[in-house]
């Protein structure tokens, strides 16, 4: 899995955000805030770590069963594959 380069993640009022720039801008108007979950799979997604290696870095940081964050993970990279941000 690979992030399409015309989304970029920035910090602005401290909340982490996805920027669209160059083409992508036509996709997606404004910006798309992550909360912190989203943020360790954007920057898992980046650094290209695997599915379990996401997984048990959002496990080391929230309360959360395996099997919810595997739900939540499988439908945040949906959503990114329907918006051709994850190739």
């Amino acid at each position: 899995m690979k992030l399409n380069e015309n989304y970029i993640l920035k910090t602005v009022a401290g909340m982490p955000v996805v920027v669209p720039v160059g083409d992508a801008v036509n996709n997606i108007r404004g910006m798309i805030t992550l909360n912190g979950p989203a943020e360790i799979i954007w920057k898992g997604l980046e650094a290209g770590k695997s599915y379990d290696e996401i997984v048990s870095e959002i496990k080391s940081e929230y309360d959360a069963s395996e099997d919810i964050i595997k739900k939540d993970l499988d439908s945040f990279i949906e959503k990114l594959k329907n918006y051709k941000i994850l190739e």
